[in-house]
């Protein structure tokens, strides 16, 4: 089975895969320390501060880092990156926006 026979799961998997990274940056317990040191640093307000901890502003450079990708191993054509990256960072956006509800 070739790559290119899935493609719609190809992209969906990678939007979640968005989704994951840029919970592991933003939220995930297992990177406090060096994100909690990194936010220590910074004085009080930084923009840095506040991109470290704001889901849709991570996804939009995690989503064009695996749009890039994708079109490098060659699942994607080039023209296909800004779209992508943007439909990524709103999926792993929205996705965030839902955490716990019920």
């Amino acid at each position: 089975m070739e790559m290119e026979t899935y493609p719609l799961l190809i992209v969906v998997v990678t939007a979640l895969a968005t989704a994951r990274v840029t919970r592991l940056i933003t939220e995930d317990r297992i990177l406090d320390a060096p994100r909690n040191a990194v936010l220590r640093a910074l004085p009080d307000g930084h923009l840095l501060a506040y991109l470290l901890t704001c889901p849709w502003c991570v996804s939009i450079y995690t989503g064009t880092l695996a749009a890039v990708g994708g079109a490098g191993v060659g699942w994607w054509a080039w023209a296909w990156v800004p779209a992508l990256a943007l439909a990524f960072s709103y999926v792993t956006g929205w996705l965030a926006s839902r955490e716990g509800e019920d």
